[in-house]
């Protein structure tokens, strides 16, 4: 498999985007992003790049894409809001959307913008991986239901919770996850070091909600959430609903107490968030 990557530029890469976020996301029509706004955005400071197979024949050949475009923090600094990443599950797990996301920072970086911003939801653990674990997002802003109710296959039943993660491009920290500088966190080895997690399993290898969460304590805190939170939806529907309301209420809390998610590691059925006092990355 070899992957060509440019900014797209073609009215049929545009209708390519368009039928992607179909493929990936399951909404219609009222649910994507339209050409016309992919345009103006992508000409006006913006960009949209796509990810391409050369085995395949265009207009088929768009295997995945990152969208964004600038925008301003609250206190005015400029910024660039990533809007989507989208990639084909054929092609998931070879490292596209990384790969996506760094051509994304060295474009905004260009432009001498040093951070970026964009919103995912906190219960789907690959994004996590991704986001927090690889690219080096941090994360101190939880917002409650930011789209409202969401019909297509991924978010319909649940209240559309994100996390608001912020991506210092020029950051040591982010410098090092690129690298792969940094190990991911161990469960036992930070236990040893007395972390607590805020949502003990109710019982060994058990993905379900806690019965009883701790307040956060310490330089570092730990936040469990399910490995696979689709499997659960399907299953149990009503346990999915618990687990949204149960990390709501607890990453409120972490970030008004003042902790940043900082990592995240995996632990058999479940993943952890790992939040750190005054994680901002230098």
């Amino acid at each position: 498999m070899t992957l060509t990557y440019r900014r797209v530029t073609t009215h049929a890469d545009y209708h390519a985007m368009e039928e992607l976020q179909e493929q990936v996301w399951g909404g219609g029509e009222r649910d994507i992003v339209p050409l016309h706004v992919l345009v103006t955005a992508n000409k006006h400071g913006g960009l949209a790049l796509g990810a391409f197979d050369t085995a395949l024949a265009p207009p088929g050949d768009m295997v995945g894409f990152v969208f964004g475009f600038v925008g301003l923090t609250s206190a005015g600094q400029v910024k660039h809001c990533s809007h989507m990443l989208a990639v084909l599950p054929a092609y998931r797990d070879r490292g596209v959307g990384e790969e996506l996301k760094q051509r994304q920072r060295d474009y905004v970086l260009a432009q001498g913008i040093t951070l970026m911003t964009w919103t995912y939801d906190p219960l789907q653990s690959r994004n996590a991986w991704l986001n927090i674990r690889k690219l080096g997002a941090t994360c101190r802003t939880y917002i409650r239901n930011l789209y409202g109710a969401m019909a297509d296959g991924l978010n319909a039943g649940l209240p559309s919770d994100r996390f608001e993660v912020e991506w210092h491009l020029a950051s040591r920290h982010t410098a090092e996850r690129l690298g792969r500088v940094v190990a991911a966190p161990v469960l036992a080895a930070l236990a040893a070091e007395g972390v607590i997690v805020l949502n003990e399993s109710p019982e060994p290898g058990n993905d379900a909600p806690a019965t009883a969460c701790r307040a956060p304590t310490g330089e570092r805190v730990l936040i469990r959430f399910p490995a696979d939170i689709n499997a659960i939806k399907i299953a149990r529907p009503t346990e999915a609903l618990a687990w949204r309301m149960q990390l709501r209420e607890l990453c409120e809390a972490a970030f008004t107490a003042g902790y940043a998610v900082v990592d995240v590691l995996a632990d058999g059925a479940c993943s952890y968030y790992l939040l750190q006092q005054n994680g901002s990355p230098e």
